[in-house]
């Protein structure tokens, strides 16, 4: 996926969770442990959103792409940006969830660690 069309899909991810409720926080949040697509805020939860997009299933679904080695890396880059905002992740209701774009049908997984 070209950057442009990330980007493009990261902007529908964010209308679409807008239109659902949730409030933006922030998006390609980076640190020295790894980036976060999209930062958002469900309630009293703090939310983080990977997005993956595909043309086609040839390859697997996107969601298949968050291993658990990624999901490892969002948590330590996730938790770094909480408590750089002064909150305690381990008293800070987290979720992860995925939004996927395949086929240009768009899918969304909540509490993908859960």
């Amino acid at each position: 996926m070209s950057r442009r069309a990330g980007q493009l899909a990261e902007q529908q991810a964010v209308a679409y969770l807008q239109q659902q409720g949730l409030r933006f926080v922030a998006s390609n949040v980076h640190s020295r442990f790894g980036e976060l697509d999209i930062i958002m805020r469900d309630g009293g939860y703090w939310v983080c959103i990977e997005v993956k997009a595909r043309a086609s299933n040839q390859f697997g679904h996107p969601a298949e792409t968050v291993t658990a080695a990624k999901l490892a890396k969002m948590t330590v880059t996730f938790e770094h940006f909480l408590i750089a905002r002064g909150h305690n992740p381990n008293h800070t209701p987290i979720r992860f969830d995925v939004v996927t774009f395949n086929n240009n049908s768009l899918q969304w997984f909540k509490n993908i660690a859960g």
